[in-house]
């Protein structure tokens, strides 16, 4: 793993000084332990007189090992606003970091239930550590047996816990919580996955944050349809019957690469050449985060049907859906809204990119596909 040669390249594990907690840009303190004299939300500010302003969570790292592990360090933080002279004692990092590269070795073996069991051992796991027994649970051959929904669950928990102190961190946690969103409610049920996405709502400024970021599952349920309606004979006769919302993730489509985004699956019934309905079958669509179908595909109402397959195997990922999508039918091409010039739509990206909801990729993509289209 990327991790695991990473972390040896610095020569780790080694003995040498950790503070005993995990800080993040500022540097500010996101999760601490119990004997740190650290404490979530301070902010570093100098370390041994070291002034820590513009310095990377690497840049803390590189000073702490060139620290003994007995090493006893002079540190002013902010802390709620008024600065503090704080003596740390450092603490031998080898006993944490020596299990979770351990755990990465084990893993890139495909030794995943050595993964998971090697973190469990650990005194103290940090959400790094949680989210590396979390994907190997995921993957092993014993998945029931480490509850994977329950793992997941502590890793948001935890990611939440340090967004808090933490406002960069929010848009990639709300990402990731959407994406376990079904693994979560239907292993421990939907109030399991509710107060995940309650404890959002503490964040200081943040307190929407999740909610806004939902797409709007109308245009994902309009542009769907359109696509699948360019599929039919008789688009007008279509019966498109939503049974779950999307989840975000990624489709594998029968002898192809897999495609990144939300899908889902639902059931399509339309007229043929010869008038008469062909009979309720599966279909799956695939879309960008806003709202732009990268793929959409309807079974063929055999009797072996791939793709009837692939979702009846694969639903029980997806959540309920929303209201949005059993809301009464959509008129066949209706527009979305009014048009909106080269210059708005791109404004519109922009906005999504700076507010987190759309990565640097993402958006590029997007801005492409736009003028793509425009061009066409």
């Amino acid at each position: 793993m990327v991790l695991e040669s990473q972390m040896r390249a610095f020569g780790e594990p080694r003995d040498r000084c950790s503070l005993g907690a995990n800080i993040h840009d500022g540097p500010v303190v996101i999760r601490a332990s119990q004997d740190s004299a650290l404490k979530p939300g301070d902010r570093i500010i100098l370390l041994n007189r070291i002034n820590l302003e513009g310095k990377s969570p690497d840049d803390v790292i590189s000073m702490l090992r060139e620290m003994l592990p007995t090493a006893q360090v002079q540190a002013t933080v902010d802390r709620g606003g008024q600065l503090m002279d704080v003596e740390l004692q450092c603490v031998n990092s080898r006993p944490t970091i020596e299990p979770m590269i351990n755990a990465l070795s084990f893993a890139a073996r495909g030794k995943f239930d050595d993964c998971v069991d090697t973190i469990s051992r650990m005194s103290e796991v940090d959400t790094r550590a949680a989210m590396i027994r979390a994907q190997c649970a995921a993957v092993s051959r014993d998945a029931k047996r480490h509850n994977v929904p329950a793992l997941l669950a502590q890793v948001m928990s935890m990611a939440i816990e340090d967004a808090t102190n933490s406002p960069s961190m929010r848009p990639e946690v709300v990402k990731q919580l959407r994406s376990v969103e079904a693994q979560i409610t239907q292993g421990l049920g939907a109030g399991r996955f509710q107060s995940l996405v309650a404890s959002t709502k503490s964040w200081p400024g943040g307190e929407r944050e999740f909610g806004d970021s939902a797409p709007d599952w109308l245009l994902f349920r309009r542009n769907s349809e359109n696509a699948l309606r360019s599929r039919l004979i008789d688009p007008d006769s279509a019966r498109i019957e939503w049974t779950h919302g999307f989840l975000l993730g990624t489709w594998k489509p029968f002898m192809s690469k897999r495609i990144e985004g939300y899908w889902s699956c639902g059931r399509i019934n339309a007229r043929n050449r010869m008038g008469g309905f062909t009979g309720s079958t599966s279909f799956v669509v695939v879309l960008d985060s806003v709202g732009y179908v990268q793929y959409s595909e309807i079974g063929d109402s055999k009797e072996f049907d791939l793709l009837s397959a692939s979702c009846g195997s694969s639903v029980k990922l997806l959540p309920p859906a929303p209201a949005e999508l059993r809301g009464s039918p959509i008129e066949a091409y209706a527009p979305i809204a009014a048009p909106l010039s080269v210059a708005d739509e791109i404004k519109k990206l922009v906005d999504l990119r700076d507010s987190g909801a759309l990565s640097e990729a993402e958006f590029q993509a997007a801005k492409q596909r736009l003028l793509g289209a425009l061009s066409q």
